[in-house]
């Protein structure tokens, strides 16, 4: 097991290095949950819109039960009447909604007529259709009660607002046998496949590089182990230290999310880790790729960022692949990232484990287990290509000729 050995002695080497992007994966992994929580949360909550009411109708029950109505459920913005400063207002943001009553506003109202509100909503903003809303509830309940005549205005606009602030008990249940899993677990997984892959690659380059050297080829064609031994033993070398980087991230994870997972479903938790280990395997294969084409130290960092940090934005690590446009998202489907986001979140997503939710996640784990098989394959024709021609003994630089 001499070329095992040599192999170890050379990730030995490499420590540092691996220790430095180990240490920022842990700082991205703190992070990014931080950055991203708001975004993500799964716990219901009223929106409290900023709302302007501008009343040209003058003081009546009708209007002020309506300012009374949204000023319960949104924080009221005051401000005059005036263009240039409701424009300024709407422009910096400091309104969501803008609703101007019209002069007769009330007596159309009740005599039947169209009732015309001039509203501004804060564009991209989704709190705009929030308010109206709740401007409809309150102008439909006021319909309900009708004339005003037999029981006053006053008291038609506070039994509408009795009505519509009725409440009733929600009660939430839970589907499936465990809590669901936090959304910083989530994140982890996302960032997991990033770090697997670069670590991945910066191993198997230094290995299959100090190889490849010249010196290093003719005089391992003159000793008396065979080839296949001497690449058996790489390969050993390479499926263990795959291993170690995803018993180290997975351990990792444990320890920084266990308390969040301890009432989470196990076969959850167990399709989450069997994903990694598919991803950890297809790093595998994309290391063995791309380690033909590395010809020097300096290659191999920029290589192993290029590949994965090209292969994690297509795949929506970096970027929730709902905020693809349709021609992106249909490029990232050619990627394999892609395919471990993808069942990540239907794992994280799921609420029962039949055959037709189960589905998308095994197609996605396949397909992930077909650019691996179709990775090694390439990755055997191009190195013995490599092996069997003039090139196989040209200049390569590794970190031992320094």
């Amino acid at each position: 097991m001499k070329v095992f050995k040599t192999c170890n002695t050379i990730i030995k080497r490499r420590i540092t290095a691996m220790a430095l992007y180990f240490l920022i994966f842990l700082a991205l992994t703190v992070i990014m949950p931080i950055l991203t929580a708001d975004q993500h949360t799964l716990d219901f909550f009223e929106m409290k819109p900023n709302f302007t009411v501008i009343n040209r109708d003058g003081d009546t029950p009708l209007s002020e039960g309506l300012a009374a109505y949204l000023g319960a459920r949104g924080n009221k913005v005051v401000l005059d009447d005036r263009l240039e400063t409701l424009q300024d207002a709407s422009f910096y943001r400091a309104t969501d909604y803008i609703i101007i009553l019209p002069q007769g506003f009330r007596d159309a109202f009740f005599s039947g007529g169209t009732v015309k509100i001039k509203t501004v909503a804060t564009t991209d903003s989704a709190k705009g259709f929030y308010v109206d809303m709740l401007i409809n509830q309150y102008l439909n309940q006021a319909r309900f009660y009708g004339s005003p005549d037999g029981m006053g205005e006053e008291a038609l606009a506070a039994a509408v607002i009795r009505d519509l602030s009725a409440e009733t008990r929600v009660e939430t249940k839970r589907f499936g046998a465990g809590a669901p899993i936090s959304t910083g677990f989530l994140i982890y997984n996302r960032m997991l496949s990033y770090m697997v892959i670069i670590l991945i690659i910066l191993c198997v380059s230094n290995i299959t590089s100090a190889f490849r050297r010249p010196d290093m080829r003719m005089r391992n064609l003159c000793s008396p182990l065979k080839p296949r031994s001497m690449s058996l033993q790489q390969i050993l070398c390479g499926v263990l230290v795959s291993a170690a980087v995803w018993v180290s991230l997975t351990v990792l994870g444990f320890i920084m999310y266990g308390s969040e997972l301890a009432a989470a479903d196990r076969r959850t938790v167990g399709l989450i880790l069997l994903n990694t280990l598919v991803i950890t395997l297809l790093a595998l294969s994309v290391a063995s790729l791309v380690s033909s084409f590395i010809r020097s130290a300096n290659s191999q960092n920029a290589a192993a960022n290029f590949v994965s940090l090209g292969l994690c934005f297509l795949g929506g690590v970096f970027v929730p692949l709902d905020l693809f446009g349709e021609g992106l998202l249909m490029a990232s489907r050619f990627t394999p990232v892609y395919w471990y986001s993808t069942a990540l979140d239907n794992i994280f997503a799921l609420t029962s484990f039949e055959w037709g939710v189960m589905a998308p996640i095994w197609q996605a784990m396949l397909t992930q287990l077909i650019f691996t098989a179709a990775f090694f394959c390439l990755a055997l024709v191009i190195g013995k290509h490599i092996n069997q021609s003039e090139k196989s003994f040209s200049s390569v630089q590794t970190e031992l000729d320094a």
